[in-house]
């Protein structure tokens, strides 16, 4: 992580996020392009995560996911 960001107590970490955006891109791919606020309430919204995560975290985890390839 980068940003230094940590989250609340209650609010999903990192590892969740990414369990949650492996999940989501698999559905609907598009979900890359789009705004990191979208994103996070998408995953959220759609069941991913039992709360909308952070922006901030959502975009370091999608980073992590190109880099991964």
């Amino acid at each position: 992580m980068t940003s230094g960001y940590i989250p609340a107590s209650g609010e999903p970490g990192p590892d969740d996020i990414l369990d949650a955006l492996k999940e989501a891109l698999r559905r609907d791919p598009s979900l890359k392009d789009r705004p990191h606020e979208e994103v996070s309430r998408e995953l959220a919204k759609n069941g991913h995560l039992p709360e909308e995560p952070s922006p901030t975290l959502v975009a370091e985890m999608l980073g992590a996911l190109e880099r991964e390839g």
